[in-house]
């Protein structure tokens, strides 16, 4: 027997059901198991599992589970085993099981996979729904490839540009666009994000398919670029323009042919694999689909919205530590950029508690290269970046704009104002895309760096700062070539780019920074094997317990009780005992995704795998209440006295919140702190704070009645914290 067979045998011995440990060895399969220990051989536990012939057993109810299309979808994304005997099985037994998995698997933009080939086989063999199935997937697969094609045809006229040529073209683009917005092929407005997006995935292929002399930038070539692609748009003459004109208008096109491509992904194939509300059907060789529920996506958009309030909230908490600290007396900077500074070091503040008390993040941090940076000054810059590019160019571009009413023109008297500039004995670069030698670079930030300790700046720490935000294109090349591309950084979230010894950024990029947002994904995305992650980890736990100790709560952190009548839940990060409650909590710590399709990936492997987890833990609280008084001891409860137990997912993301998981609640740290603070009246819209002249915020409490354990279960269970969102109708 191999390993899930054994584990079937041992289940049904230790009295499950055969449904109960069908389940089981499934969500253990799912789980990746079995775990290879160093000195074994690599199994292949696809085929481990697939090759089992207990599945053949399951009954229409397993095969029909959740769990069970989790597995199939697995089974058609990967690539190095096949049961086709027990697929005809499964298909003439739970045909939506297969549906579903096929779908789910996202094997329908993969024609050319063997997998493919085996579910058209099977249509054949079994007749009938996956029959239809196919037909749709193949309607999809054909506008997925018109779309691929157009987009290839559209790269061709920048096959042979340079990186730094084809930046330059989307700046002209992205400025052009500022005040003639740039129609998709579907004639919608292309949004800023999809602009980000689209560009990012341009650059991405450009930099994959680029020669390493392409990532080589001198003072020569970048003459000899402004020369041909930006002067003759930027200051007009009799020169021909011809040349760059062009090239400007195909990149408009090559942006509306990515944009059409991501918009089919996003809207299209993404809804088909993993929204099962939503049905797609041939009407004669038209595709037309239905929508049971919108659920899925008032769900996304109504997460968007709560981001926006604690984005707010946030900035408010930096806005009161800002005033406690003494600094709104002082002028920071010249009084030109005064107020710009003072933004930038609230929104530095408040992005710093962010990262301090959700995400455990300590005072310096390490960069790709080993350096230490101190967090703080790390945000302070690039706020200060965003506050400099907002209000150097994009300002004086608009302003500009009104005295010209020509997007050129104002680009022309923008770039002139630098050439005129002479501040410091230098010309300054008021360039749509502007570059500078990277040791200057981290020169020009030294006053940012100022500090008790190094009242006139420290070189080394600007390095530091410039190396946490920027992506050395080379590098970000090969490791596109050759690694999995969720796993890598993102072209908007470190928006200072490293070609050779240049250091390249686009003033249209800089202006529409999300500070904390770069600033978790960079750590807890792409830097993922830094040293201080553990720690960090452990201080979210830490700092969390500690917020319910403040309220009064009993705290046991990183608990690891003894396995207990069959269950072995593991270390226990948090157990909090108040009155008559015990909370058991799961805590777990990501990142945050902007797409649908990687908040699905997350929900269907961590937040199920957290599901099963938290069950554990909660049923061996419960087990540990009925039957060791020293452990209710530990937790104040007296030998006659009853609790109840309540599990719970803390989750430093948004995604799927308040969806419960193998039935229990999933909620936000942020939301568990905030509701222990009582100060869900600091969550505001961005928008509503600048308009509030006093700034003051009146303190509503959650808790009419004094605070408890009851009633601030209540206010979790019963999302209170986000009563005004739902009482406007948006979810």
């Amino acid at each position: 027997m191999n390993y899930f067979e054994q584990k079937y045998s041992s289940l049904l011995e230790r009295g499950c059901s055969c449904d109960e440990a069908s389940l089981e060895i499934i969500d253990a399969y799912l789980a990746g198991k079995p775990i290879r220990l160093k000195k074994q051989k690599k199994v292949n536990k696809d085929n481990l599992f697939w090759s089992s012939k207990v599945i053949w057993d399951f009954s229409t109810e397993v095969l029909s589970s959740n769990a069970f299309v989790l597995a199939l979808s697995r089974y058609f994304a990967q690539g190095n085993t096949t049961n086709f005997d027990l697929l005809k099985y499964i298909a003439k037994n739970s045909p939506s099981s297969v549906g579903k998995g096929v779908r789910h698997s996202e094997v329908v933009l993969r024609p050319e996979s063997d997998k493919w080939a085996e579910i058209k086989k099977l249509g054949e063999t079994v007749p009938g729904s996956l029959t239809k199935l196919i037909k749709v997937c193949e309607c999809f697969q054909l506008a997925h490839k018109q779309r691929l094609d157009l987009l290839a045809q559209c790269q061709k006229p920048f096959e042979k540009l340079s990186i730094f040529e084809v930046l330059s073209y989307s700046s002209l683009y992205a400025f052009q666009g500022f005040v003639e917005p740039e129609l998709s092929l579907d004639r919608e407005v292309i949004s800023t994000t999809a602009k980000f997006i689209a560009l990012t995935k341009i650059v991405e292929w450009k930099i994959s398919t680029s020669e390493p002399v392409s990532f080589k930038l001198t003072e020569m070539k970048i003459a000899e670029s402004l020369k041909v692609h930006l002067s003759p748009i930027i200051f007009p003459s009799n020169e021909d323009s011809v040349i760059p004109e062009t090239l400007l208008f195909q990149f408009s096109e090559l942006i509306q042919a990515q944009v059409e491509l991501n918009e089919f992904l996003s809207r299209s194939v993404v809804p088909f694999c993993f929204d099962d509300e939503e049905s797609y059907f041939l009407n004669g060789n038209q595709l037309e689909r239905t929508i049971l529920d919108n659920v899925v996506n008032q769900a996304w958009d109504l997460n968007g919205r709560k981001l926006n309030l604690l984005d707010g909230y946030w900035f408010y908490r930096g806005l009161n530590e800002f005033i406690n600290s003494g600094m709104a007396e002082q002028q920071i900077g010249s009084k030109y950029y005064h107020q710009w500074n003072q933004t930038a070091y609230i929104k530095a503040l408040g992005s710093a508690l962010l990262l301090s008390e959700i995400y455990g993040v300590d005072k310096t941090v390490s960069t790709d290269n080993g350096m230490n940076v101190e967090v703080f000054q790390a945000l302070l810059s690039l706020e200060l970046m965003l506050a400099f590019y907002n209000k150097d160019y994009i300002e004086v571009f608009f302003r500009e704009y009104e005295n010209t009413g020509q997007w050129q023109g104002a680009l022309s008297m923008l770039a002139m104002g630098g050439l005129l500039d002479t501040t410091n004995n230098e010309f300054q670069n008021r360039f749509p895309i502007t570059w500078l030698n990277w040791k200057q670079k981290a020169k020009n930030i030294v006053g940012w760096t100022v500090s008790d300790v190094f009242p006139k700046g420290n070189l080394k720490a600007a390095e530091a700062i410039l190396d946490f935000w920027s992506l050395d294109f080379k590098k970000w090349g090969s490791e596109l070539q050759n690694s999995n591309r969720q796993k890598l950084p993102v072209l908007t979230e470190r928006p200072i780019f490293k070609l050779g010894n240049y250091s390249v950024q686009l003033p249209w990029m800089m202006a529409c920074q999300l500070t904390n947002v770069n600033a978790i994904n960079n750590l807890r995305r792409f830097a993922n094997s830094r040293p201080e992650l553990k720690d960090e980890t452990s201080r979210i736990e830490e700092r969390l317990g500690e917020s319910f100790r403040k309220r009064g709560f009993t705290v046991l952190d990183s608990y690891m009780p003894s396995s207990c009548d069959s269950i072995n839940p593991g270390e226990i990060d948090l157990i909090c005992k108040l009155d008559d409650f015990v909370l058991v909590i799961e805590v777990k710590s990501t990142y945050r995704r902007s797409s649908q399709r990687e908040a699905i990936g997350y929900k269907n492997h961590a937040l199920r795998k957290a599901g099963l987890q938290i069950k554990r833990k909660t049923d061996a609280v419960k087990h540990l209440l009925l039957t060791d008084n020293q452990f209710k001891s530990s937790l104040g409860i007296g030998e006659s006295s009853h609790c109840t137990a309540i599990g719970w997912i803390a989750d430093t993301c948004m995604e799927f919140d308040h969806e419960y998981f193998n039935d229990f609640l999933k909620v936000s740290v942020e939301e568990l702190h905030i509701a222990l603070n009582d100060d869900a009246n600091l969550l505001m819209d961005m928008t509503e704070l600048y308009g509030d002249d006093e700034n003051d915020r009146e303190a509503d409490s959650l808790y009419q009645n004094g605070f408890s354990s009851e009633s601030f279960v209540d206010v979790i269970e019963n999302s209170k914290i986000w009563e005004s969102l739902l009482e406007n109708g948006t979810e």
